[in-house]
């Protein structure tokens, strides 16, 4: 055999290796995504448990939606996405126009302040405001009690006021941060013609700039709706003492509440709830995807700040009420409580539940199962998010679109409707119904879970990433395993680095998938935490609970200054490089975003 034949052989043998690397990432994907939904909706139908021999069945159709309690529990859900969605994206638009369109004093410090609300985990949200406004305990009413004439319980967090305030706050978090990229790429040039036309600026960014904010709003009101279709742990701690019933609450029920679980009627509403977000998602596309929304040109303007004139300091004032209600407060309800002997009992402070919390078994072995399923469920999940990332920019149009499809699919599914989707996909498998019981099975859900975030910042990632360092490695002989880990995840290196750090929070902060999954020697931080809870032992709680946040502020500030290493080795000139090329400057260029029509 010739040499030429030879060469030809070898390049058949490479293209058939990276076709196969390729099926057999997509069908991994097919087996993570697609086949626990699959069987999530085939088990809505089933008479059995998951993994048990049974027979087709409509009747949890109709028992399911026939009880009182469910459609009570649905009814409950959507006024409260309703009303959550409706003030939560009104004070997140207000405040990214205050932060970024308006002469406010004191406006750089809403952003931080935001990501410091949407960073901490759910959980010591919930907790915080359940120790500060309790109608037995609370820090705020035992304060309001020793008033002349106050009333010993004004204020009462379980009640439906109650919740809607608190999911309101940290929902307005996530939305401003949703917000604030759109408000800060409102075109100037048009801002600047209307306001020569005689139109006042605040008029001006009601008719011009607000309607190119369209499709934002439009992600926010989604984004809103199926938060509070969502809900659980909020719902769980605050609302089930007033009796609130809502959808994530009567599928955990139906599984935990009753003798034997009732999978069918969870999987029913779980289809349910997972078509509705599938829906609203439909709808906001056909909306708002085909329309043209142009807000950046080809040349670069100063913002116009609006004038506040004389509401600036009064709204300055606000804005300051609104950041210590949303974050001083439960932070620093959470953070006394831990130092007092008892709850409501305000005198010596004391460590007591600091060393009596670190001295349970339980609590020790929890936190080794925290640290384990954070670090390996956040490299995991990292890893295939930029890998689908990187694989879907090098595929055609409609498998790149399927691939993206499949793995925003977990957007749909709340983290119980996950933890019941792995349970079914899993267990139905009898090599594999050996991990029910384990944390492999659990991180399996939350790494499930999680990925939609890791996918959002692989794309972001990988698209600074060009393709031709690729295809040098493949021209050098490099396989495209290789070349993955050599070249697009070590460039990837700080975003992974941010993403490894997110998902351990949402990690460590999550509730509901280990609840449902997990039994004895599987507890986490967070479900010790709501045991301890529940048991009334509301110093320990506070005291893990702020140990806990405690790590991932050390975390994160390891990770900042990670990040900021890795980037200063990379900007280290060359060795080879001339010190005429070294000096020269680029420069920037100006991108032009044209609509569809």
């Amino acid at each position: 055999m010739n040499q030429a034949s030879a060469l030809s052989v070898e390049r058949l043998l490479r293209q058939s290796r990276r076709h196969g690397l390729l099926l057999l990432f997509l069908a991994g994907v097919a087996v993570f995504y697609v086949w626990p939904l699959v069987m999530l909706a085939v088990g809505a139908f089933s008479t059995a448990a998951p993994g048990d021999a049974g027979e087709w069945s409509l009747a949890a159709l109709g028992t399911t939606f026939a009880s009182a309690a469910t459609r009570a529990a649905i009814g409950n859900s959507v006024l409260l996405a309703a009303s959550v969605t409706t003030l939560s994206v009104t004070l997140a638009f207000a405040l990214a126009f205050l932060s970024q369109r308006s002469d406010l004093p004191g406006r750089r410090f809403i952003t931080p302040a935001m990501v410091l609300i949407f960073a901490v985990p759910a959980l010591f949200y919930v907790m915080g405001y359940s120790l500060l406004a309790n109608p037995y305990t609370g820090l705020l009413n035992r304060l309001i009690a020793l008033l002349p004439g106050a009333p010993a319980a004004l204020l009462d967090i379980e009640s439906w006021a109650g919740l809607i305030t608190v999911m309101v706050f940290r929902s307005t978090a996530l939305l401003y941060l949703f917000l604030l990229g759109p408000m800060r790429a409102l075109n100037a040039e048009q801002e600047e013609a209307s306001l020569v036309a005689g139109v006042p600026p605040f008029g001006t960014f009601l008719r011009i700039s607000l309607p190119s904010l369209l499709p934002a709003l439009g992600g926010a009101v989604l984004l809103g709706l199926i938060g509070g279709l969502e809900a659980f742990e909020s719902v769980l701690i605050i609302g089930q003492p007033a009796g609130i019933d809502v959808i994530a609450l009567r599928v955990f029920d139906y599984l935990n509440g009753s003798a034997p679980p009732d999978y069918a009627a969870a999987s029913m509403l779980a289809v349910m709830l997972v078509l509705v977000v599938a829906v609203l998602t439909w709808t906001q596309f056909k909306v708002c995807g085909r329309r043209g929304f142009v807000s950046i040109g080809g040349k670069a303007r100063a913002t116009r700040l609006v004038p506040l004139r004389r509401w600036r300091r009064p709204l300055a004032g606000l804005v300051a009420l609104y950041l210590a209600a949303a974050l001083a407060l439960p932070i620093g309800a959470l953070v006394f409580s831990s130092f007092q002997p008892f709850p409501g009992v305000y005198g010596k402070l004391t460590l007591a539940h600091y060393g009596a919390v670190f001295a349970r078994g339980d609590v020790i072995d929890a936190i080794g199962n925290t640290l384990a399923l954070a670090t390996g469920v956040g490299v995991a999940t990292m890893v295939f998010g930029i890998a689908a990332a990187h694989i879907g920019r090098h595929l055609a149009p409609l498998p790149a679109g399927l691939l993206r499809f499949c793995t925003l699919i977990p957007i749909a599914m709340p983290g119980l409707v996950t933890a019941l989707a792995v349970t079914w996909a899993y267990v139905s498998i009898p090599g594999l119904r050996a991990l029910y019981g384990t944390l492999w099975l659990m991180a399996i859900a939350l790494m499930v879970s999680l990925t939609p975030l890791a996918a959002q910042i692989g794309q972001a990632v990988t698209a600074q990433i060009g393709r031709e360092l690729v295809e040098a490695a493949r021209v050098a002989g490099r396989g495209p395993v290789h070349s993955f880990f050599d070249i697009v995840l070590r460039l990837s290196l700080p975003g992974f680095l941010a993403g490894w750090f997110l998902t351990a929070v949402a990690v460590c902060g999550s509730l509901d998938i280990p609840l449902l999954l997990g039994g004895a020697g599987l507890d986490t931080v967070a479900t010790q935490i709501y045991k301890l809870q529940q048991f009334g032992r509301f110093g320990e709680s506070s005291a893990l609970l702020v140990s806990l946040v405690g790590v991932l502020l050390l975390s994160a500030l390891a990770f900042l200054l990670a990040r900021r290493l890795v980037r200063t080795t990379r900007k280290l000139p060359s060795a080879s490089a001339s010190p005429a090329r070294r000096g020269q400057s680029s420069q920037p260029t100006q991108t032009i975003i044209r609509s569809s029509p």
